[in-house]
């Protein structure tokens, strides 16, 4: 029960299908389609995410709005060749990306963003072979974030803002519970799909971020961007659900080993440095590149505090032993007259130890694509569209990890936007 445990508890922070770790990085279909490299280029109010500095790169009053629609599939084959492949069940996660920024004179630009930099999700089917881990999992994760951006000269800008941070899980298991012996010829009995809920929101939380941007000429221009990381401290409901009944002459029932109950949680979201160059190759024809690096070894452990312990349902204390990651990105913009043609690449490192892997978060270091189309429809509106394709294989053989098995992940992303600058 104490395995079943803490296994309940590493999923709540499991799930994620659609990059390194739970960070989504999809936050502009502009970006996206040149594989999200837009820390040197930096031209519109999604500057907020990529590289506070480039808000003075904006004229006037600029909004930058969207979605991205994201669509995982993972399948798992188990090592025994009996075993069947399951499939996660058909989802679309919808995060959002809102900016807006105003140039108030010629050195000063203030701005906000609403958007959602980590976040994950899965659902497997009910009663499949690893329902002891996850049936149905999601984090999601708002970051408001005012900024403020100066230009000290023709030639370099800086920017900065901080972030109010909100978030909510939802984690939903199967298990099934052994027949449990209470005296000498006197168990409870066993119990199949048993279903154990937790819903909670995380305490609100605060960061900041940072960039600097520098233009040499009108060919070259260098971006640095930083965001801290942030501790989100998690409270809520721990809901047992069919659980039978105490029967009748027993002294306890099931419900006294497995309590509804308050839980607690922290989870630290990383933090992000990037870098990134952008090279106008000809008036029409503009090269990107980023390199990323993500501190994912704040995720260290998962501690998680049960309002009511039990003989069978104690307090945990996982080790995560997440690692550091870096990233490559890189992309263009074609230019001819009002259209914009984009592709990008993107090399995403993983950073779960494969002894910690288990299906619901499969990882492995990616190779993504990336395409993309802009349309500038009046002098003053922009659309944006943006297809990235995600894939990888993992075949984790160690008989002595919990979870052994063949990963495969297939993940479609589409991304829309729309600008609009005044």
């Amino acid at each position: 029960m104490k395995k079943l445990l803490t296994l309940l508890v590493c999923s709540i922070f499991a799930g994620s299908t659609f990059a390194g770790g739970f960070q989504t990085g999809t936050q502009n279909a502009r970006a996206m389609g040149m594989g999200n490299s837009f820390v040197g280029m930096a031209l519109d109010a999604s500057s907020i995410y990529y590289n506070p500095a480039g808000l003075t790169n904006i004229k006037g009053f600029n909004i930058v709005a969207g979605t991205t629609l994201i669509m995982p599939t993972v399948d798992f084959t188990g090592p025994d060749p009996l075993t069947t492949k399951t499939t996660t069940v058909a989802k679309t996660f919808t995060p959002i990306n809102f900016y807006g920024a105003y140039t108030v004179d010629d050195n000063w630009t203030v701005g906000v963003g609403v958007f959602n930099p980590f976040g994950l999700g899965s659902e497997w089917p009910d009663g499949w072979i690893g329902k002891r881990l996850a049936v149905k999992t999601e984090l999601r994760t708002f970051y408001f974030n005012p900024t403020i951006a100066y230009k000290v000269n023709e030639y370099f800008s800086i920017g900065a803002g901080f972030s109010y941070v909100l978030s909510d899980v939802t984690f939903l298991q199967a298990f099934d519970v052994p027949a449990i012996p209470l005296a000498p010829g006197v168990s409870l009995p066993a119990v199949q799909n048993a279903k154990v809920t937790l819903e909670g929101k995380g305490d609100p939380g605060f960061t900041f971020n940072f960039g600097f941007l520098f233009k040499p000429n009108d060919v070259w221009s260098f971006g640095f961007s930083y965001r801290h990381s942030v501790d989100l401290n998690f409270s809520g409901d721990l809901i047992f659900t069919d659980l039978p009944a105490k029967p009748t002459g027993f002294p306890i029932g099931h419900s006294n080993l497995f309590p509804d109950g308050k839980g607690k949680a922290t989870l630290t979201m990383p933090y992000d440095l990037r870098a990134g160059v952008s090279f106008n190759a000809t008036k029409d024809f503009t090269i990107n590149a980023d390199v990323m690096f993500v501190g994912w070894e704040s995720y260290k452990n998962l501690i998680v505090d049960f309002e009511k312990n039990t003989s069978v349902w104690t307090d945990v204390l996982s080790p995560k032993k997440w690692e550091n990651t870096f990233g490559f990105k890189f992309g263009g913009e074609y230019r001819i007259k009002s259209l914009a043609l984009r592709a990008g690449y993107v090399y995403d490192g993983s950073p779960i130890p494969s002894q910690y892997m288990d299906p619901s978060l499969p990882g492995a270091n990616r190779n993504e694509f990336t395409l993309g189309v802009g349309y500038q429809i009046t002098s003053n509106i922009r659309f944006d569209a943006a297809y990235q394709f995600i894939a990888f294989k993992n075949t984790i053989s160690d008989s002595k990890l919990p979870f052994n098995g063949k990963y495969e992940n297939s993940t479609n992303l589409f991304g829309f936007n729309l600008g609009f600058n005044f």
